[in-house]
């Protein structure tokens, strides 16, 4: 059943061209919402429409079930659910429903390289806060493939990190001029020369559909990693 939430406040998200964060609260309370965050990564999110009637549209969760707010974040993109969704004033009544996904860390894990390209950060986001916020054990490399700089989201609070649990590598397929880190897409080389213990980890793939079949291939067939260590989450319409 699809559960009232509101949203109190939005905001730009300054740092980063081009995208919203949206925060929700829920009446209900924070604990309601930690079960949902926590073992589930995407949802449907449900708005008045211009005229009548709702439409809706699915997002993963940006928030860890640590924070006392559900997230989602997304590209400012020209669709009539993007369009309205920038139009909701403070306090609109939406409605989150259908959640599911296997987008989701546990203790078990051990060690998990988690592969993101854009706007697929957010799940990922969403997992690394969780761990860190719980002091967990588990150990993440974080592998971000993005356009250039201004497109990398979270950039600040992910280059902030400083726990010996978290490592991130970013590449870069379009940079600005003096950027001096690994340009292209992610690729065999890129992946093998950031993570040195490729069959000791969990795999966990998000992004748009060519870009995680492509990885996925790369992970299984060049670099014989089980099929069964890899998880993926494609994000279309993001």
């Amino acid at each position: 059943m699809p559960l009232n939430v509101y949203i109190n406040y939005f905001l730009y998200a300054t740092a980063i061209v081009g995208l919203l964060v949206y925060f929700v609260r829920t009446p209900r309370g924070r604990f309601a919402w930690k079960y949902y965050s926590l073992y589930w990564k995407f949802f449907f999110v449900y708005i008045p429409a211009e005229v009548e009637g709702n439409i809706k549209h699915h997002f993963s969760f940006s928030s860890s079930p640590s924070e006392p707010f559900i997230e989602f974040t997304t590209r400012i993109r020209d669709s009539p659910f993007k369009n309205r969704l920038k139009k909701l004033t403070i306090g609109t009544t939406v409605k989150i429903a259908s959640v599911s996904g296997q987008f989701t860390i546990t203790e078990e894990m051990k060690k998990i390289v988690l592969i993101c390209g854009g706007i697929g950060i957010t799940a990922a986001r969403s997992n690394i806060k969780w761990v860190l916020d719980t002091h967990s054990h588990v150990i993440i490399i974080l592998l971000y493939g993005n356009r250039d700089s201004n497109n990398i989201a979270f950039k600040d609070e992910l280059e902030h990190i400083s726990e010996d649990n978290f490592k991130m590598f970013h590449i870069l397929s379009d940079p600005e001029e003096g950027w001096d880190g690994p340009k292209g897409f992610i690729n065999a080389e890129f992946i093998s020369s950031s993570v040195l213990d490729l069959t000791d980890r969990i795999w966990s793939i998000s992004g748009p559909p060519v870009m995680v079949k492509s990885i996925k291939t790369i992970l299984t067939t060049v670099l014989n990693i089980p099929e069964g260590k890899v998880k993926t989450e494609n994000y279309v319409g993001y």
